[in-house]
């Protein structure tokens, strides 16, 4: 097993990537979690979850990590980003939902949902009538209709319902996507949330929907349910959202109750960030600093060696580590580690996993890569 020395607050504590561990409210037998990857791999229409996705979370499972979480799942119709996105905006999912989850469940790995509404993230083919909060576009980004103040809180109740049907499906929890400029992130963001009622205009105000949406969530799924959240904790220099003010907002996140805050990006990347491993690291020291020293962090961008994610968790910073690419093409890589079979990742993060084709299906499109893993040039779907 391999074993790293971290320190929080006063306290110096032995851990172990490999052994099993409680955080947030989840009992893992790792350390170690899948990150929200967009599979695109739904029903091209109502996006339920298919035979496909059923055996890449099971695969990952018998791979080793820890805690998967689902790519992101549209909680209504008007926040779907892409093609193929998953939905759980119907009950009429929550029977499919189960059925997909349950053989990873039954291998090893806990399974969490990541609930999402893309707000102006999105593309007019695949959403023609995009809302936000103010109507303001991100450079590069789509128009949009700023939301009516009447029409916010039953878009909070959509995250609601979303979770309720997570949970009837048997999923281990619900991470709330606040993070990569979707709509989460957009009230939290000064470019994109030029509103001046009670959603927006000071701090606090742009923390007014997700305060909502974590209320709505807890009256539907309880106390106790896992809620956690992936915040995007600074962005580009535009979107006036610091890391001081990421990690207030992270801080507010633990005191609703939020199990585990996943550092990464909002509208666009903080410049200066270091290149290589645990790239938001500089990220999650400001938002350590702004917590109770028991609250849990998980830390994702960049990671691909056992001695990168060693030298993460040493810091006594986060306490677990997230990873999206490397699964991509290697989803046994956690065993590989735990068995010393390699120290490093098979992927080069040559951005190939993401299809051309609209309809497309992530995997890797590498073709040194597969060749490494022993594996067979990829089957467009």
């Amino acid at each position: 097993m391999v074993g790293v020395t971290q320190t929080r607050g006063n306290m110096t504590q032995s851990v172990r990537l490999f052994e099993p561990v409680t955080i947030g409210g989840l009992e893992l037998r790792n350390r170690l979690m899948r990150s929200a990857t967009a599979e695109r791999a739904a029903g091209p229409e109502k996006g339920e979850p298919t035979e496909l996705m059923t055996r890449m979370y099971e695969e990952l499972a018998l791979g080793g990590v820890g805690l998967i979480v689902t790519g992101h799942a549209y909680v209504r119709r008007d926040g779907k980003a892409h093609y193929r996105q998953a939905a759980i905006d119907d009950d009429g999912l929550v029977e499919a939902w189960r059925r997909v989850v349950e053989p990873a469940q039954a291998a090893g790995a806990r399974v969490m949902m990541q609930i999402n509404h893309c707000g102006a993230g999105t593309t007019a083919e695949v959403t023609p009538e995009p809302v936000s909060p103010g109507g303001v576009a991100a450079p590069g980004g789509m128009a949009s209709r700023a939301l009516r103040a009447e029409e916010i809180p039953e878009l909070a109740a959509a995250f609601g319902r979303a979770a309720g049907r997570a949970k009837a499906a048997g999923l281990d929890g619900v991470q709330i996507h606040g993070a990569h400029g979707y709509l989460v992130s957009q009230f939290l963001t000064p470019f994109t949330n030029t509103r001046i009622d009670c959603w927006g205009g000071t701090e606090e105000k742009r923390l007014a929907f997700l305060r909502a949406v974590n209320e709505a969530i807890r009256a539907e799924v309880g106390p106790e349910y896992p809620v956690w959240i992936k915040l995007g904790t600074a962005g580009a220099a535009f979107s006036g959202l610091t890391a001081e003010m990421g990690a207030r907002y992270a801080a507010a996140c633990a005191e609703m109750g939020m199990g585990c805050v996943e550092i990464s990006h909002a509208v666009g990347e903080m410049e200066g960030l270091p290149a290589g491993e645990g790239a938001f690291m500089p990220m999650a020291r400001v938002v350590r600093r702004a917590m109770p020293a028991n609250t849990e962090l998980a830390l994702v961008k960049g990671f691909a060696t056992l001695e990168g994610m060693e030298a993460a968790l040493s810091e006594g910073v986060v306490q677990m580590i997230s990873m999206c690419q490397p699964l991509i093409a290697e989803p046994d890589l956690p065993n590989k580690l735990m068995r010393g079979e390699t120290t490093k990742a098979a992927c080069v993060r040559c951005k190939q996993c993401w299809p051309k084709d609209p309809l497309g299906t992530v995997g890797c499109r590498n073709a040194g890569v597969r060749r490494k893993l022993g594996l067979a040039p990829l089957k467009e779907t």
